[in-house]
């Protein structure tokens, strides 16, 4: 089940949150990528052991390879993608500004570790800042990410639909110009977007 709190599914997110033990944490503020005011709200460390890695490849907005660990999806959140021109690109661009290949960082894993095409799922922690950043919060904060909600894996979920209210309160990031008019899963699913035949 995929909860989107884009617009249409905020009474499924209300029952995900009103269902589910999460964990919160304490919220804090930390440093944006591109030296702008600090961010407030979000996470301030895990709240379970971490595996650590070194970053080698931005794949996208929200998938990363980092070794040993692997390829990585983001979870709880679900940036452009590289065909939705010039989104994508932007979504990407501001994972590389946030953490640059050769950072070192953290995987936090959630209830499930693989998704069905085998990448590992978890929250992404730069650790090598004033405070550790959950990279998944902040590209929801600074709006280049959506909240993509799929259970069980919903540990800062309610961190995250607070990120993505503050950034579109904000007009941060692609909220300013309509970036999400077309979400990311409506785009994969065809439902948006270029036809499959001109992708």
């Amino acid at each position: 089940m995929n909860l989107r709190h884009g617009g249409r599914a905020a009474p499924l997110l209300a029952a995900v949150l009103a269902g589910f033990s999460l964990v919160g944490g304490c919220q804090g503020a930390v440093s944006r990528g591109d030296g702008g005011a600090p961010l407030t709200g979000g996470p301030v460390g895990p709240s379970q052991a971490t595996t650590p890695c070194v970053l080698t490849r931005i794949v996208d907005g929200d998938t990363v390879e980092c070794d040993p660990v692997g390829r990585i999806r983001l979870i709880g959140m679900d940036s452009p993608e590289l065909a939705q021109a010039p989104f994508g690109a932007q979504a990407s661009q501001a994972l590389a500004r946030l953490a640059p290949v050769g950072s070192r960082l953290e995987v936090e894993y959630d209830v499930e570790r693989r998704d069905p095409y085998g990448r590992v799922l978890g929250h992404l922690w730069h650790p090598g800042r004033q405070d550790p950043l959950l990279l998944n919060w902040a590209l929801v904060r600074e709006g280049y990410a959506l909240l993509l909600t799929i259970p069980p894996n919903v540990k800062y979920v309610e961190a995250l639909a607070k990120a993505q209210e503050a950034a579109r309160e904000d007009r941060a990031g692609l909220w300013a110009v309509d970036g999400f008019a077309c979400e990311p899963a409506d785009f994969r699913a065809g439902r948006c977007g270029p036809r499959r035949g001109d992708r």
